[in-house]
């Protein structure tokens, strides 16, 4: 290219220029294995995508590439594949459901002593999931881990223990006799309908408010409200349709009510307690009542947080270095953070993204490096084993390498690529939204001095502002001006000197590549040389560029951090041994009392804590909206206020103390999960109390005495109540005992259920009948 001719002879840029071919600045460095250099490429799903569809066709795309695209030694290699997890964590559930089905058949079969009847009733579980699916299906939904795991086949088959129960007890009763089977089934079936009808409307009263949610909270439980409103809703339709048909087909030949020596037992010294119940039922409301605040007590001891952590069998280890540090050093220290890690025999994969990518989606430098660890599968204890060993060593990588660096730790696909985001890790955020970043970065280290001292806090990270050296030059307009110059000049001048400029393209067929414009590294490598830059001026004078700026290296600021048009000063920490909320809400005091901050400062506390108070306002809403739901319906069943009342007043004395008393003795904290638990624990709770109170009704309606109803009505409804309970129960205990990969979101909600169920059988057996006599009198309106 000519620039100039002087007599004849061209000026090339070859004569005043070296032209090779470069590179653009080095951002990042993924790092894999053993391989120090390698390309890494990240699959993001679009939203409302399913998940196993677009893997499906990510496979079957790499596979194209592999085959037939990419050159014979060059192959990608997936080190991160959801569908792994997807695949262990549907084996897990899979595992759980052929469990909770086998036991509710058990269940069943126990009670009834009668094949035949289990089956029937266990028919329920594929017809109602069958609903399910096709009802999500129709509304183009997919069913996913906690909504699926979290399905109770013994709240599915509830209705149908009662139908069945009922029908089989009419038969034997008139076993003996001259037999009109579909007559007696008509007539049994007709005698629990519409409480049941109601028992499960309730239920999936229960789970209508988790719509209210928002948020992650709705996020997550939506799908599962979907996928039991729809299961309830096709258990219900298979119960008062097809299973009289069933009964009606494999039991025309009568039955006969087998002697249960286990039940007989139980029955007779639950008559005698039952007894003693209804003669004194204001101190067996007494005792239910102080049994239920014994366990409020236990309230301020459990903890609460927003969602359990989820293990996805991986970690993410995120090493934090000075803001100052090279692409060099840093790519030198990498590596031997990878060897550390590699050699835990835990570890099956590492991987290291050193700095950012090149698309401009990060903004962090290469003080920032993040680690993929992929682990083992988790064998029987080892999952806690494993657990242990991290806590154990979680500080030797930093012990080895990085002896004056800060390592930070928090699990894989939790927030993957974020910077000070909201991953379980990082629990909470303070942040004080103030400009003058001086100041803001003194009360940022007292903060952290005093976080540091909370039990239950560590890793106390705070994010800096300050410390990077940074070349400022500063231009003197009046000096500028005297010569005919603008600060765009200047400006322009310092851009294509230090920085370069495209000055063109060069195009090779259908590439393009940029042509930049610089000086040449030792004129531009320090301040001095910099001052040497010659500014060509309107009147042709070449004059450096001291003579026009003040050039000198200060400390700057390496990042600005902003939210809602504030400048901020973050710490970070996370959360170890405690629980969240308590450990935070102990930091804000301790913070409030120790750091006093200036006038216009003020401190924010964000990240998962914001999560957590967030759901806990909505929680303390949708739970009293459920109740309030739960109370209208049942009013609608027996049209007064007394039956109503008493039966949500025996859940509410019943119901909670099981799962309070479970959260507690398992040290596990109060969570969205728990919250959704109690929801649902509710609703199923009310459903032993509809099929009492209902045969009570039907009992005084008959002409039976009131003191003979309460009581013969408790004994003929112990089998059905304890058989829905049992079964609801121990439908979700695997579930609840369950320890596999992708299981803790779900874990605390079945807990809650489990245990809430047993303590409502053993609590309300005796406090219904109880509360009964209390409220009874001989001109009540009866609805059954």
């Amino acid at each position: 290219m000519v620039l100039a001719v002087h007599n004849g002879t061209p000026v090339l840029v070859k004569d005043v220029a070296h032209v090779v071919i470069g590179i653009a600045p080095r951002l990042g460095e993924f790092g894999y294995e053993k391989q120090d250099d390698a390309v890494e490429g990240v699959i993001l799903q679009r939203t409302g995508e399913k998940t196993q569809d677009v893997l499906k066709r990510v496979e079957a795309k790499t596979k194209e590439l592999n085959d037939q695209i990419l050159p014979k030694d060059v192959k990608v290699h997936p080190f991160y594949d959801r569908i792994d997890l997807i695949k262990l964590t549907t084996h897990i559930v899979e595992q759980n459901l052929l469990r909770g089905m086998l036991l509710v058949v058990v269940i069943l079969i126990f009670f009834l002593y009668d094949v035949r009847a289990g089956l029937i009733v266990a028919t329920t579980i594929p017809l109602a999931l069958l609903f399910a699916f096709v009802c999500l299906d129709m509304q183009n939904a997919s069913a996913n881990l906690l909504s699926i795991g979290a399905v109770d086949f013994g709240i599915l088959v509830d209705g149908a223990v009662v139908m069945v129960e009922n029908i089989f007890r009419q038969i034997a009763l008139r076993q003996g006799t001259p037999l009109n089977v579909r007559q007696i089934i008509r007539d049994a079936a007709a005698e629990v309908d519409r409480p049941l009808f109601y028992a499960v409307a309730v239920i999936v009263v229960s789970f209508l408010p988790i719509y209210v949610l928002s948020g992650p909270s709705g996020t997550l439980f939506k799908p599962m409200a979907d996928t039991m409103i729809f299961a309830l809703v096709g258990s219900l339709i298979v119960t008062l349709t097809l299973l009289p048909v069933l009964c009606a087909w494999f039991m025309r030949k009568g039955v006969r009510e087998r002697h249960n020596a286990v039940f007989e037992a139980i029955k007779s010294v639950y008559a005698k307690g039952l007894d003693i119940c209804i003669r004194h039922p204001w101190a067996t409301t007494g005792a239910a009542a102080v049994l239920m605040l014994g366990s409020l007590l236990l309230v301020p001891r459990i903890g609460a947080e927003f969602m359990p952590q989820m293990d996805e069998g991986a970690l993410w280890v995120r090493a934090t270095m000075p803001y100052t540090i090279s692409f060099d050093e840093s790519a030198r220290i990498t590596p031997q953070i990878r060897t550390v890690l590699r050699s835990f025999p835990e570890v099956t994969t590492v991987t290291s993204e050193l700095g950012r990518p090149d698309d401009g989606t990060d903004s962090t430098g290469f003080f920032n490096v993040e680690f993929y660890v992929g682990l083992k599968p988790y064998i029987g204890v080892d999952r806690r084993l494993s657990h242990q060993a991290r806590a154990d060593r979680r500080d030797q990588p930093q012990a080895a390498v990085l002896p004056r660096h800060h390592v930070q730790l928090q699990p894989a696909g939790a927030g993957r690529g974020g910077r000070g985001g909201d991953g379980p890790e990082k629990r909470a955020c303070g942040e004080d939204l103030r400009p003058e970043s001086a100041n803001a970065a003194q009360k940022g280290k007292a903060i952290k001095h005093v976080l540091a001292q909370v039990r239950g806090i560590r890793d106390v990270t705070l994010v800096q502002e300050l410390g990077q050296p940074s070349l400022t030059i500063k231009i003197n307009r009046a000096q500028i001006a005297r010569y005919g110059l603008n600060v765009d000049d200047i400006n322009g001048l310092i851009q294509t000197a230090i920085g370069g400029s495209v000055a063109t393209q060069v195009v090779q067929g259908e590439k393009q590549f940029d042509l930049v414009v610089r000086l040449q590294r030792q004129y531009r490598d320090n301040p001095e040389e910099i001052g040497n830059i010659l500014v060509a001026t309107p009147g042709g004078q070449q004059i450096p560029l001291r003579q026009f700026a003040d050039i000198q290296v200060t400390n700057g600021a390496s990042f600005i951090y902003r939210q809602d048009n504030s400048r901020y000063i973050g710490v970070q920490f996370s959360v170890q041994g405690r629980d969240l909320a308590g450990a935070v809400q102990d930091a804000i005091a301790q913070v409030g009392k120790k750091v006093a901050l200036p006038q216009g400062y003020r401190l924010d506390w964000g990240g998962e804590y914001t999560q957590y108070t967030a759901s806990r306002r909505q929680l303390n809403v949708i739970l009293p909206l459920t109740l309030g739901l739960i109370f209208l319906l049942l009013f609608t069943l027996y049209s007064n206020f007394r039956f109503p009342f008493i039966t949500v007043l025996g859940v509410l004395l019943s119901a909670p103390v099981g799962g309070i008393v479970a959260l507690w003795v398992t040290g596990t904290p109060f969570s969205v999960s728990s919250g959704i638990g109690f929801q649902a624990l509710f609703g199923v709770s009310v459903q032993t109390a509809v099929v009492y109170v209902s045969y009570v009704n039907e009992l005084r309606r008959s002409g039976t005495g009131l003191a003979e109803a309460i009581r013969e009505g408790a004994i003929l409804r112990l089998r059905p109540i304890m058989m829905t309970a049992l079964v609801a129960a121990l439908g979700l205990l695997p579930a609840a005992l369950a320890t596999g990969v992708g299981t803790d979101t779900q874990r605390p909600f079945a807990l809650v259920i489990v245990s809430g169920l047993f303590t409502r059988l053993l609590i309300s057996v005796f406090l219904m009948p109880a509360l009964y006599t209390l409220v009874a009198r001989p001109d009540d309106r009866l609805e059954v």
